[in-house]
C-alpha cells in the first residue's frame, strides 16, 4: 500500500511540472500564468485536472 501511494505522489508531481512546464511556455499573457501556476501549485490534482479541461480540446478558453 505505501508503494501505490508513492507511485501516485511521482506522478501527480511529474504532472505539476508538466503543466507548469506548458503553462509558463504558453502564449497567454503573464497574469494568467501567474493565477494557473498558483491553481496548479496550491491544489496539484485539482489545478492539473482544471488546467487540462481549460487547455484541451473541450476547453472554451484559449490559454
Amino acid at each position: 500500500m505505501e508503494t501505490l501511494s508513492t507511485v501516485l505522489m511521482v506522478l501527480v508531481a511529474v504532472l505539476d511540472v508538466v503543466a507548469l512546464f506548458f503553462v509558463l511556455r504558453s502564449g497567454i499573457e503573464p497574469g494568467r500564468k501567474v493565477v494557473w501556476s498558483a491553481v496548479i501549485i496550491l491544489l496539484p490534482v485539482v489545478g492539473i485536472i482544471m488546467w487540462a479541461w481549460a487547455a484541451g480540446p473541450l476547453g472554451k478558453v484559449r490559454l
